[in-house]
């Protein structure tokens, strides 16, 4: 057998996070993944890259992030399309860190993904809180794992493992 990073780290990594090919749920869910009961691997749920609902210039995965937008905030479940608002900003941060730099938009989506962001959805115009992931409640939020992600960017192909 030939090792390659494929069949050692990334493997082993995937197999960790989300339980052996045979033991992964069949679809994803909120909250951990579980197979008869009990958590598969780590609670990951695995996607196939072709199985993202995304574009391969889309760094976001889109309909993933707005389900859990509007399953985590209440002022966007009553209104819906404010989702569209909030990955309207957290687009911007990623295109923007060409010319703002990597540095300053990595700072500015860990403010987000820490919850220390907000917009004015509350009654009056009040700001809210946003949450990307709610630390609270684990089982609110869906974990997803994929393997050879590939962002294109014009010619240019970008593949995180």
């Amino acid at each position: 057998m030939t090792f390659t990073e494929s069949n050692t780290v990334e493997a082993h990594l995937r197999d960790l996070l989300a339980g052996a090919a045979s033991a992964r749920p069949a679809q994803l869910s909120i909250g951990l993944a579980r197979t008869g009961g009990r958590i598969a691997g780590l609670g990951w749920h695995y996607v196939a890259p072709a199985d993202l609902p995304r574009q391969p210039q889309e760094v976001l995965v889109e309909p993933h992030l707005r389900d859990a937008l509007i399953r985590l905030n209440p002022d966007i479940a009553a209104n819906p399309g404010r989702a569209d608002d909030v990955l309207y900003r957290l687009r911007a941060i990623v295109m923007g860190a060409r010319s703002d730099g990597l540095v300053k938009a990595n700072e500015e989506f860990a403010a987000w993904l820490l919850g220390e962001r907000s917009m004015p959805f509350g009654a009056n115009g009040e700001h809210v809180t946003i949450r990307l992931i709610d630390f609270d409640g684990i089982e609110k939020n869906s974990f997803v794992v994929t393997q050879q992600f590939t962002i294109r960017a014009g010619k240019t192909e970008k593949r995180a493992d």
